[in-house]
């Protein structure tokens, strides 16, 4: 399924912005107020996230929130 394929890219795309910033999920989450275990459940694809948790995520990143939609 396409949905589930944005899921994914979402994912890997926030992952990989994390550890290119030397980030740990612990760190992302008092960044964002967002709990570890959502947010690995976002980078995993087992959740889909709220437009406001991709804002508080994209925010702690420094990027754009359409930088997390990579093709899509």
């Amino acid at each position: 399924r396409r949905e589930d394929e944005l899921h994914m890219s979402i994912g890997k795309n926030i992952r990989e912005l994390r550890k290119g910033r030397g980030l740990t999920l612990k760190q992302m989450s008092r960044r964002t107020k967002l709990s570890v275990s959502l947010l690995s459940q976002i980078e995993r694809a087992e959740s889909s996230a709220s437009v406001s948790s991709l804002f508080k995520v994209a925010t702690a990143l420094d990027v754009r929130i359409t930088e997390l939609f990579g093709g899509f």
